[in-house]
């Protein structure tokens, strides 16, 4: 008896399961399309570009030829010691 109602319910599953996929399939495809997109003719603008300075090369920094900021090197800044809490 307990064969018979686990290859029953393994069928009930199954069958229940392809309805519903078909179902679901059958709703989506007869459900209202969205309508098309239509983009606006709106004449497009296109804004003045800013003029950008070059990027200077490698060997202008190393040349020295670019003003270069000002960068800390100062070895007055110390960072707290990495401690992991445990044990």
């Amino acid at each position: 008896m307990y064969k018979l109602t686990k290859t029953f319910l393994h069928l009930w599953l199954a069958l229940v399961s392809v309805v519903a996929f078909g179902f679901g399939w059958a709703f989506i495809a007869h459900a209202q399309k969205p309508a098309p997109l239509v983009e606006p003719q709106v004449q497009a603008v296109s804004p003045a570009q800013p003029v950008l300075e070059a990027v200077p090369s490698l060997d202008d920094y190393l040349n020295d030829e670019v003003l270069q900021s000002p960068m800390i090197q100062s070895s007055d800044i110390q960072l707290p010691r990495l401690r992991t809490g445990g044990s």
